[in-house]
């Protein structure tokens, strides 16, 4: 699958400034786990940092998370991002937002698996996933 045609399919890539390579944002206003935990002084997610400026300055941005968002449920969602995702040396997941749901994380590993020469990193709140993680690639972390 060409880039261009990937791109189509999961929306454009975004690119920090404190970390190289590309990242995937989605919108933290749809966090499942961020919503209760912004509410509560003392966690990770209480002052979030995608809930204010760029973020919420620019529409453009907003509209593009809720694009990517929306494409993780399209079939062809895993190889468009294997086709971005295996140029990169560095990809972080989630520079806003956070894994979805189960399905959405076994997508995710499933891209980290085929594009083994990128470093991934993955920031997430769920610890359902961790446990997945620590299940499936069978570490003690």
């Amino acid at each position: 699958m060409l880039v261009s045609e990937a791109k189509k399919i999961t929306g454009s890539m975004t690119k920090t400034t404190k970390m190289p390579g590309l990242s995937y944002s989605l919108p933290a206003w749809e966090c499942q786990t961020g919503a209760k935990l912004r509410k509560i002084p003392g966690t990770p997610c209480h002052g979030c940092y995608a809930l204010k400026g760029n973020y919420i300055r620019y529409p453009a941005i907003k509209k593009a998370q809720y694009y990517r968002l929306a494409s993780v449920a399209r079939d062809s969602w895993t190889t468009a991002m294997v086709a971005q995702v295996k140029r990169q040396k560095f990809f972080r997941w989630h520079d806003a937002g956070d894994v979805q749901s189960h399905e959405h994380m076994n997508k995710i590993l499933t891209v980290c698996r085929l594009t083994p020469g990128t470093s991934h990193w993955l920031p997430t709140h769920r610890s359902a996933n961790t446990y997945q993680l620590r299940k499936r690639f069978r570490t003690t972390w």
